[in-house]
């Protein structure tokens, strides 16, 4: 299986700096055009064709998800993916914190909510946001691992920052260490980092996997002579290899730039014709 783990575009809090866990916050048309790029870079300039792709039900992730399956549909007949909405994959829910700035002063947090107020709701826990993760992974993706015996699948998650590197922590923990590698061009030459803080997603910047089944040896059961290449693995592990091969992939959005004006800022309208055509400037007859 390739797995990648997806960030959705650039949103309207994003460009206020505000936390929007659960707000439905919606992208500006410089995300969409991220989105778009993204697209067009995984269906058209990779042709990878996608067997699924999850996304958060909330609307900065769903339509981030959608360009990648609509350009699939466009260019594959055969094609009629959509993005499977769930909110298990939504972002943690700062309770009465959202839409606070996330780089406020410490004058600032002398007014943040408390408990004693009326009507406060408490943020969302690491422990909670782990439980979703796995409850994802078990429910979504360990079936899918399991029906992948020839390694074929392509799918995607498309959520937010937190909640992927919950997903992604809670994931690694599915793999001995020993069947963990990465790829030799995933970190700057002496970067050193522990693996269950590797990744970083900016907008629409994605963790690329690819997870390769083992054959499994019954750890009760005696072998005089082992097969080469299987594996005995311990309850909770997946009988799998998983190698890195991209953190926070971004060539997609390479040399774009923001619109001028604050229109890239604004929040993005589907009734506009396809944005990257929006802004290109007409060609000169000669």
């Amino acid at each position: 299986m390739r797995l990648l783990l997806i960030r959705h575009g650039e949103t309207e809090h994003n460009v206020a700096g505000l936390l929007a866990g659960v707000t439905d916050s919606r992208l500006t048309n410089h995300g969409l055009i991220q989105a778009q790029r993204l697209a067009s870079h995984l269906v058209r300039k990779r042709q990878l064709r996608f067997s699924q792709v999850f996304a958060s039900d909330l609307q900065r992730a769903l339509r981030t998800a959608q360009e990648t399956c609509e350009l699939q549909n466009a260019q594959d007949k055969d094609s009629q993916i959509r993005p499977f909405a769930l909110t298990l994959l939504r972002e943690q829910d700062f309770g009465s914190f959202e839409l606070l700035p996330w780089n406020r002063s410490e004058d600032a947090h002398e007014k943040d909510p408390s408990p004693g107020d009326p009507g406060f709701r408490p943020k969302e826990t690491a422990e909670s946001l782990k439980a979703r993760a796995d409850t994802f992974l078990d429910d979504f993706l360990q079936p899918l691992f399991a029906l992948d015996e020839e390694s074929e699948l392509t799918v995607a998650v498309v959520s937010h920052g937190l909640f992927l590197a919950a997903l992604w922590k809670v994931l690694l923990l599915r793999f001995k260490p020993s069947t963990v590698s990465m790829g030799p061009e995933v970190l700057p030459p002496g970067a050193r980092r522990p693996l269950e803080y590797l990744p970083a997603w900016s907008n629409t910047g994605f963790l690329e996997l690819e997870i390769r089944q083992l054959p499994v040896v019954n750890p009760d059961q005696q072998l005089t002579s082992p097969e080469p290449n299987t594996v005995s693995t311990p309850a909770g592990k997946l009988s799998a290899t998983m190698k890195i091969c991209a953190v926070n992939s971004k060539e997609h959005l390479a040399n774009l730039k923001r619109t001028r004006g604050g229109v890239g800022s604004s929040a993005a309208d589907d009734k506009q014709k396809r944005l990257e055509n929006f802004f290109k400037r007409p060609k000169m007859g000669t």
